[in-house]
């Protein structure tokens, strides 16, 4: 069900009672010293202890089997995960089925006992009697992944948490990770030792207990009427000290040591630039190449130009120049940022509609926010929310950084320009009230309707959105009690990770986006959430699950995310202080909620020369009056020149106008048909798949509704250009399914393929570097070309080796052909790149796939690719544009 929740003013005394509710919903409450949550409660002993008996953390376990040595269960992302809490030192698992993948649970914290703590002998059972059964009656058996087998020799489990690995290589039989079946019944079993530390210890009442251990002097001090938001500050600022890694950098999270670009960076944005700065750079440096491009660390396919949030870099070192005014780093950081958007735009700008090409940005895990036909170059050619209002905002730093550098800086707010324009044209959905979370298809892109939280607010906060529809987004958009949806609505049947969850730094950037617009149901709400998650978890947890706010049952989560960590920060420095830096001021602009009044102060803010102490009294949604060393200023605001000790005063104007959010449970969308061509004669049909739940069915031509059917057939008639087709499922609701994958349909001679001499040949970096092709077009007109290439070089989720090549038609440049990753090894697997759109007369041309140095990939050692054809393919006369 779907409902609108408004929020009325509120009407407060000068204080409020320690523990008069903060915020109050049917999920949940906040007070200033605790968080109940039906029987479960948080509460702040003191500032640096908070005691909580919500089922603590326990360490998850992800696996999967591997029959004779080969990892061929399933593929990556998907794998069985358990929860180590012993009971008598045991844990027994339930009976697994090879290759049956595992159904997303829905685990509640109602449900969850506690644990023991220490080293617990596991049992992980597994039924093999399809396996042995398939291969005494047929002779062999077919694994999900992997080749044929014809005898089962052994069986390994393999995993992320010792005494598992991952790589089922180095198992031996005989080794304690072999399961065995002892009695021939077909049920295998393995008895392995885990250790099942919790990360908090117990008190003496069996509460878990967060106590600070660290020195916090390097930060501000926080302090409050608020004591659990006190504590929650400081139990923030240790984490942050605990991800600090040796070398000065700063790790993603508890399970992920490495420095990752987006993360990083979306962290130094939130709160970390202001109060890190020196870390932030550190880590910012480390992910920059020796051509001193910014690295795309993750990405499908092998990585860039697919993806391209490394741009997020950009955000971040604006924010340590701002705080910090350190011209060196000021003309290092803009070569850098320089550089890399040239390659960008080079790669994956769209002229045609002003937008960049490429996964969205955070939410880069395929399946989980995409549907399954999507292959690597189908992500590529998409245009997507989040990434483009990361490169708006990146454009808008290059612009002030210019200003700063005092370089000419207009070309630059002119590509700012042109990426919001883009995004207003060709994303705003103005029925529903928010972005389309992106476009996709093949030749033809349409939109996908979903609601897309961080794209969103990054649009909010870098100015993308216009004004005028600002508080219409954040009155449109979809929550849920427990904080911001990633997407929404949900697909069915992909297990909970980006799907269906909510992650704290999403909510924190949402409460920023509200509280820059002056959205006060919406600051409330995200406010709230991040306390009551942090406080009953004792850490700041990667992700939970949205319907039920519980951090179990998600694909993979850890503590002491970095983006949580800082999303929680940014509550105290982006919201209830209001603190903004800019070229050449600090600026204040709290957003303060009613029940939140009170004096609270901020010592210790480093900004450029100066030391500030900062007091913010009352509440409101605006400045009343503002004093500088107990002197009135017109602004709240501090210049980039001060310098020493500093006080600055703040009172709030007590205004807090109602506003509306938008509450939503849980809606997860139709399935996405599958289509297909069938001919009989001289008829051409389209016929799809049957949906469960589906009331209507939506036919799309090139990226258009053209009719609603309630069959799962249509007749299609071929036509002079080629017409992609597709389909949709409705529910009762209205709720949509994906569209599903491209159908081509088009008549004789509408497509031609060309094949190099020596075809299939092979593309490096130094050989095959410029390959010419002759073309015959038969009519002037609009002509896809795409190449039917393959590339081994890498698995489709992780590494850098993505072949990138620029085409060329009679020597004109038309555009770049991305052929990413297709799985490790796998140079017989073959695909389509992205197609290049080009007018054309009639009569004899000539087509180059040539490599240049804006083509280099992150690897910049392998770029390789076979190339079997290009097909060039007439087109309507008329573009859709949707």
């Amino acid at each position: 069900m779907i409902f609108r929740v408004a929020l009325a003013a509120l009407v407060t005394a000068p204080f409020l009672h320690a523990q008069s509710p903060l915020y109050r919903s049917p999920a949940f409450e906040v007070t200033a010293s605790s968080v109940r949550q039906g029987r479960f409660e948080a509460r702040a002993i003191s500032r640096d202890t908070i005691e909580s008996n919500y089922p603590r953390a326990a360490r998850e376990v992800h696996f999967k089997f591997a029959l004779n040595g080969v990892d061929d269960e399933f593929p990556p992302g998907i794998e069985h995960t358990i929860n180590l809490r012993p009971h008598s030192g045991r844990i027994v698992t339930v009976l697994y089925a090879f290759g049956v993948p595992p159904e997303p649970a829905l685990p509640r914290p109602e449900d969850a006992g506690e644990g023991e703590d220490g080293v617990a002998q596991v049992t992980i059972r597994l039924d093999l009697r399809a396996v042995r059964r398939s291969i005494a009656e047929r002779g062999y058996y077919d694994p999900p992944l992997g080749t044929r087998i014809t005898k089962l020799e052994s069986v390994f489990v393999i995993g992320d948490t010792d005494p598992l690995v991952w790589d089922s290589r180095a198992l031996r039989p005989g080794m304690p990770q072999q399961l065995t079946d002892p009695d021939g019944d077909g049920i295998y079993e393995a008895t392995l030792p885990f250790r099942t530390d919790y990360l908090r210890p117990l008190a003496a009442d069996g509460r878990a207990r967060w106590a600070r251990r660290l020195d916090l002097s390097v930060f501000p001090t926080l302090t409050s009427p608020q004591p659990l938001l006190d504590a929650l500050y400081r139990l923030s600022l240790e984490e942050l000290l605990e991800l600090k890694r040796p070398d000065g950098a700063l790790s993603a999270g508890a399970k992920w040591p490495g420095v990752w670009t987006r993360d990083v960076a979306l962290s130094s944005v939130l709160a970390l630039a202001f109060i890190a700065p020196d870390a932030v750079r550190t880590s910012l440096m480390m992910k920059v190449d020796s051509e001193g491009r910014i690295i795309q660390d993750t990405g499908t396919g092998g990585s860039w130009p697919v993806s391209t949030d490394r741009m997020t870099w950009a955000l971040a070192a604006w924010e340590v120049y701002a705080m910090t005014g350190d011209r060196v780093w000021l003309r290092q950081a803009y070569d850098i940022i320089r550089r890399s958007a040239e390659a960008d735009r080079h790669a994956a700008f769209d002229a045609t509609t002003g937008l960049f090409r490429g996964e969205s940005s955070f939410l880069d895990w395929r399946e989980q926010s995409y549907p399954r036909w999507m292959q690597p170059a189908d992500i590529y050619q998409s245009e997507a929310l989040g990434t483009n209002a990361v490169h708006h905002g990146a454009y808008r730093v290059l612009a002030s950084m210019a200003r700063a550098l005092g370089e000419p800086a207009a070309a630059w707010d002119a590509r700012a320009d042109s990426v919001r324009d883009g995004i207003a044209n060709d994303l705003w959905q103005p029925a529903l009230g928010w972005h389309a979370q992106f476009r996709y298809g093949r030749v033809a892109l349409s939109r996908s309707p979903r609601a897309e939280a961080l794209g969103e607010a990054l649009a909010l906060v870098y100015g993308a959105t216009p004004m005028v529809d600002r508080r219409r987004v954040l009155a449109s958009a979809p929550l849920v009690p427990f904080g911001t949806p990633t997407f929404w609505p949900y697909i069915a049947g992909v297990p909970y990770y980006h799907n269906a969850t909510i992650w704290p730094f999403v909510s924190a950037y949402w409460t920023w986006a509200a509280a820059d617009a002056g959205h006060t149901a919406a600051v409330e709400h995200g406010l709230a959430s991040l306390t009551r998650a942090t406080a009953l978890f004792l850490t700041n947890k990667e992700n939970m699950v949205a319907e039920t706010g519980h951090f179990e049952g998600t694909a993979l989560n850890s503590d002491r995310q970095l983006w949580s960590v800082a999303g929680t920060l940014a509550m105290t420095y982006r919201v209830l202080f209001g603190m903004r830096a800019e070229e050449d001021r600090l600026v204040f602009r709290p957003m303060v909620p009613p029940a939140y009044a009170g004096t609270r102060t901020l010592r210790g803010v480093r900004y450029r020369g100066a030391e500030l102490t900062v007091t913010v009294r009352g509440a409101g949604s605006g400045v009343a009056r503002a004093l500088l060393d107990g002197r009135p200023v017109a602004r709240a605001e501090v210049a980039a020149t001060l310098t020493g000790a500093h006080t600055v005063d703040i009172e709030m104007d007590g205004r807090w106008p109602a506003a509306a959010t938008h509450l939503v449970g849980t809606v997860v969308a139709p399935a996405t048909p599958v289509a297909a061509l069938a001919v009989t004669g001289a008829d051409t049909g389209l016929t799809w798949t049957a949906i469960a739940g589906a009331a209507r069915y939506v036919l799309w031509r090139d990226g258009r509704a053209v009719d609603t059917v309630h069959t799962t057939s249509v007749r299609v008639h071929p036509s002079a250009g080629l017409a992609e087709y597709q389909v949709s499922a409705l529910d009762d609701r209205g709720v949509a399914s994906f569209l599903s994958e491209p159908v081509r349909v088009a008549s004789a001679g509408v497509e031609q393929v060309v094949r190099p001499a020596g075809a299939p040949l092979r593309l490096e970096r130094d050989r095959n570097t410029s390959v010419r092709l002759p073309v015959q077009i038969p009519a002037t007109g609009r002509y896809a070309v795409d190449v039917q290439y393959a590339n081994g070089s890498g698995p489709i989720n992780t590494e850098d080796k993505a072949a990138v090549r620029t085409l060329l038609v009679d020597g004109r440049e038309v555009g770049v052909l991305v052929m990413p990753q297709r799985g490790a090894g796998r140079w017989d697997d073959w695909g389509y790149s992205n197609p290049l759109v080009v007018t054309l007369p009639a009569g004899a041309h000539e087509i180059t796939i040539v490599w240049s140095a804006l083509d280099e990939n992150m690897n910049r050692a392998v770029s390789s690719a076979l190339l079997d054809h290009v097909r060039v393919t007439r087109l309507p006369d008329s573009p859709a544009r949707r």
